[in-house]
């Protein structure tokens, strides 16, 4: 029996890449990020494979980072102290805190951020 690999989340392909998108550069940017559980989950896949990319360092993996981010200056810093940051881990770059729910509609809540 086949498994889907991610979550839909109630959009379209392109509306769930650009809700990726944006979540990751502000996890990134701001290396905390309060959010739905599903979308924290999805962020957590999308985001693992970018740092594993700067992790690398060289340029192909820059303009594949740059051409998923749309944003150059969250792609020095993903390139920058978070690679050195991460350079020794082999993966588990975030951490997904449960919240409560949300109270206008009960949605399960988390925040993620990412590991010192």
């Amino acid at each position: 029996m086949k498994y889907k690999k991610n979550r839909k989340l109630k959009r379209t392909s392109e509306h769930r890449l650009a809700l990726l998108r944006n979540l990751s550069v502000s996890l990134i940017g701001n290396e905390s990020v309060r959010t739905t559980l599903a979308k924290a989950k999805e962020t957590e896949k999308f985001v693992s494979k970018l740092i594993t990319k700067a992790k690398k360092g060289d340029l192909a993996a820059k303009r594949a980072a740059v051409s998923e981010l749309h944003d150059p200056e969250i792609v020095k810093k993903l390139f920058g102290p978070l690679a050195e940051r991460f350079k020794e881990r082999k993966g588990g770059y975030t951490r997904i805190y449960h919240l409560g729910s949300r109270l206008s509609d009960g949605s399960k809540m988390a925040i993620i951020k990412l590991v010192e």
